[in-house]
């Protein structure tokens, strides 16, 4: 236990809070190369405006994610390394039975991979179209996005009792979330007292293998579809400003 606390709890915490922190940076990126002259460099490779977009907002958006999760698990090894210590003794850290903690370990980061990018194909729609907002509008782009599902979407709802914007949202950021964990995993993992946390954690990856398969179904939903067009749209946008400002 003291070791799971270690390794896994810092190390999602880690992601979560750089994953966060990613999402909230991400429509300053549209304006970022003009500002640090950065444009220059990517006119200057025999690529298209396509390439020098996608490849700065992919690493931002996953790389920068999964460098920090990477770093938290080495992290976490350390402070489980201190608390087992503390409590147990070193003997006890060498005891673990450490197989079964690096494939609970990769199991858990395979599952997060897989929950990221799902995670920001769900949200691909409002990151880019803040992206885009924040491109042709500068610093007023976020607040006319919000503005625009805060005004538009409660004029809707109110006057017309048509909640598509709010349920478009919902739907949107529910899915992002159960990317991540579903919610429907029969058989999963038992926390009850008495039972061997060994055991528990040699069922831990096909928990995560379930789960992952019912995250990969729920891409299959007219929703997605809607997700990918306006995403599309979207990054057409920002190509076609990236153009004329260049």
């Amino acid at each position: 236990g003291l070791a799971l606390v270690g390794a896994i709890g810092l190390s999602v915490l880690t992601f979560l809070i750089a994953w966060a922190t990613s999402l909230i940076q991400a429509p300053g990126l549209a304006r970022r190369d003009q500002q640090d002259r950065s444009i220059e460099f990517w006119l200057s490779l025999p690529t298209g405006h396509v390439p020098s977009v996608a490849a700065p907002m992919l690493a931002h958006l996953l790389l920068f994610p999964l460098a920090a999760y990477a770093a938290g698990v080495v992290g976490g090894q350390l402070i489980g390394l201190i608390l087992v210590t503390k409590f147990a003794g070193l003997g006890a850290w060498f005891s673990l039975p450490w197989g079964t903690v690096l494939v609970t370990t990769f199991a858990l980061s395979a599952r997060l991979v897989l929950g990221l990018v799902l995670a920001t194909l769900w949200l691909s729609p409002l990151i880019l179209l803040t992206m885009a907002a924040s491109a042709w509008l500068k610093r007023w782009g976020l607040p006319a996005v919000i503005a625009f599902f805060a005004v538009i979407g409660n004029l809707l709802d109110k006057l017309y009792g048509n909640p598509i914007i709010v349920d478009t949202l919902a739907r949107l950021t529910e899915n992002a979330g159960r990317a991540f964990i579903t919610g429907q995993k029969p058989g999963g993992l038992s926390f009850r007292p008495g039972v061997d946390p060994t055991a528990m954690l040699a069922e831990f990856p096909r928990v995560m293998w379930e789960d992952g398969l019912h995250a990969i179904g729920a891409v299959a939903d007219p929703m997605m579809i809607f997700a990918l067009a306006m995403s599309a749209a979207c990054f057409a946008l920002l190509i076609l400003r990236r153009q004329r400002g260049a």
